[in-house]
């Protein structure tokens, strides 16, 4: 009340002229009505002004919409999706900040669209992230998208783009923390302008088009954790600042034209797991301080021209190695017995090098090899341990499924412990690799056996019967040896055989009947031996084969009118043999025969 009483004292104080006081009071009304309104109208503001951006974000989205066509199975934009009936922060990929409701990110990776990438996808001020990938978008990729100065995240792998990246991309994208653009058609040089993009942590620009070189620009990454350069037509040397990157994790320019050696200052990428320089021109020694990378777990130099001899160090410390990858050089020496003390060696591949002397025993520590390749060298065997060779040492390890040990001058004998092989065991390859002696009955442990091939060596003694124990094989390869005897129908149990080749050996006798059981067979070649009989009429029911070579026997009687229609068959060689009558009319309507000879 007192308030009331004072307010009112106030204007009808009679020194106060009546007219002022009416205009005071006009004036202090205006100024409470202002007030009022603009208290009324201030929230609409930020509303009006979330509207126009956010009609900016909409427009853009439908704008890069216009430029998608679809694959027949696409149901993105299907069932009123990406319509502007809906929010589009409800919209398939999209993903909005919850406070300003901007466009975040954008991922329509992996749904099968086709199109071009619309420059107005660079009105979505706010994008942090897009992720394009596995799609058809063709074009160029719009310069455009450099304006998203906010984006951490741009990867547009596995497309049909072209042209060239963006010059200016990492000037004005300082966030950019991944770029990958790998499997598309992007060409032109790799400029320096990567010195700017200092947060980016993973760079893949392989499987393209960009040719040049390495460019010093990228010694400037120094938070850089996945470098990809991998088939492009890179030429030149790899830079020694590569050694700059300090955080780097895997590194991986396989497929192109680099030259050069390999710099010993790689050893300084102490983070490094992955180093893969595969198929380049590459040339000297392997330094021997790469090995000394202890966090290192995939080495790969395969195909280049490196030479000289591995290192011999023992002292060398590779213990996290699991990949070690060589082949198709020309490095020579010995295999170093230090390899045992890479103990977690899981894959391991010389092939194709000139490596001479002893194969190690020591290589029978690695109790975690799968994979051993030491194909087309000069590898030998002392002579004094033929029983207790390396192939008894490599028994130890229990988890070996492939060994490569063909054309090889070895000169050993097969021992008995070949059927201590663990069941994991699934392909042995030793063609041409000077195997003398008899084949061990004890191949017959072998159960999960895939592939066997002794093929071009000089063994003798007869095929064992115990072979069809082996259940898992798939190919038997034993051409061109002085095998004797008869084709045992034991053979006949390995229902899996998809290759029998038993040409150019001594084997005597009929073909067993039973072979025509062999439904998988698609390869049987049984040439120039000293088979005798007629050819069994079963053996044409064989609905897959697709080649036969009987040929060099002395296989008689005739070929029966009865024979089945073979669809696939498109090689039959019946020559050198005593067969006569006329030949079957059905061989003419063999579809996929390709040649046939008598």
């Amino acid at each position: 009340m007192g308030t009331a009483i004072n307010y009112t004292r106030a204007f009808s104080n009679p020194s106060i002229p009546l007219a002022h006081s009416s205009c005071k009071l006009i004036e202090m009304s205006s100024t409470l009505l202002l007030l009022l309104a603009f208290l009324l109208v201030q929230p609409c503001i930020p509303h009006l002004s979330h509207s126009s951006n956010n009609f900016t974000d909409q427009s853009a989205l439908i704008a890069f919409k216009s430029q998608i066509t679809f694959g027949p199975n696409v149901t993105v934009f299907a069932g009123g999706n990406w319509s502007t009936t809906t929010n589009f922060c409800e919209w398939f990929g999209v993903s909005c900040s919850q406070r300003r409701q901007r466009v975040t990110a954008l991922n329509l990776s992996y749904v099968g669209i086709h199109g071009t990438i619309s420059p107005h996808i660079a009105n979505l001020s706010f994008l942090v992230s897009l992720d394009l990938s596995n799609n058809s978008f063709n074009g160029f990729l719009p310069h455009e998208i450099s304006r998203l100065h906010r984006l951490r995240e741009l990867v547009l792998s596995n497309n049909l783009l072209e042209g060239t990246l963006p010059m200016d991309v990492c000037t004005h994208c300082p966030s950019l923390q991944e770029l990958d653009i790998s499997a598309n058609e992007f060409s032109g040089k790799l400029s320096s302008q990567f010195n700017h993009c200092r947060e980016l942590l993973i760079l893949s620009l392989s499987y393209n088009k960009f040719d040049g070189s390495i460019s010093k620009g990228f010694g400037s990454l120094e938070k850089l954790e996945l470098l990809y350069l991998g088939g492009n037509n890179l030429t030149g040397n790899i830079p020694p600042i590569i050694s700059n990157l300090s955080m780097l994790q895997e590194f991986y320019i396989e497929e192109n034209y680099i030259n050069g050696s390999i710099p010993s200052d790689l050893w300084r990428l102490q983070n490094l797991i992955i180093l893969n320089f595969e198929q380049n021109y590459l040339t000297g020694t392997i330094p021997q301080i790469i090995f000394n990378i202890t966090s290192l777990k995939t080495l790969s130099f395969a195909m280049n021209s490196l030479s000289g001899n591995l290192p011999l160090d023992t002292r060398i410390s590779c213990s996290n190695l699991e990949t070690l990858f060589l082949d198709l050089n020309q490095i020579s020496g010995h295999i170093p017995s230090y390899l045992s003390n890479c103990s977690n060696l899981i894959q391991v591949d010389f092939a194709g090098n000139l490596l001479s002397g002893p194969i190690p025993k020591s290589l029978g520590n690695l109790k975690y090899l799968k994979s051993l390749v030491l194909n087309v060298n000069q590898l030998t065997e002392e002579p004094v341990h033929q029983e207790h060779n390396f192939l008894t040492s490599l028994t130890s390890c229990r988890f070996l499924e492939e060994l490569a040990i063909s054309i090889n001058p070895l000169n050993i004998t097969i021992p008995k412990a070949i059927g201590n092989f663990s069941a994991s065991l699934k392909g042995i390859y030793a063609g041409g690799g000077q195997i003398n002696g008899r084949i061990p009955m004890e191949f017959s442990s072998l159960k999960n056996l895939a592939f066997l091939d002794l093929s071009y060596n000089n063994l003798v003694g007869n095929i064992p019967s115990s072979f069809g124990e082996m259940e898992g094989l798939q190919r038997l390869h034993l051409s061109e040896n002085n095998i004797g005897g008869r084709i045992p129908e034991e053979l006949c149990q390995l229902r899996k055989l998809g290759e029998l080749l038993l040409s150019n050996n001594k084997l005597s006798g009929p073909i067993p009947n039973c072979i025509g059981n062999l439904t998988l067979l698609q390869r049987l070649n049984l040439s120039h031996n000293k088979l005798t009989s007629s050819i069994p009429l079963n053996l044409w029911s064989l609905k897959n084969v697709i080649f036969m070579d009987l040929s060099s026997n002395f296989l008689g009687g005739t070929l029966s009118q009865n024979m089945t229609k073979l669809v696939a068959i498109e090689h039959v060689d019946l020559t050198h043999n005593q067969i006569t009558g006329n030949i079957p009319s059905i061989i003419g309507t063999f579809e996929s025969l390709v040649s046939t000879e008598r």
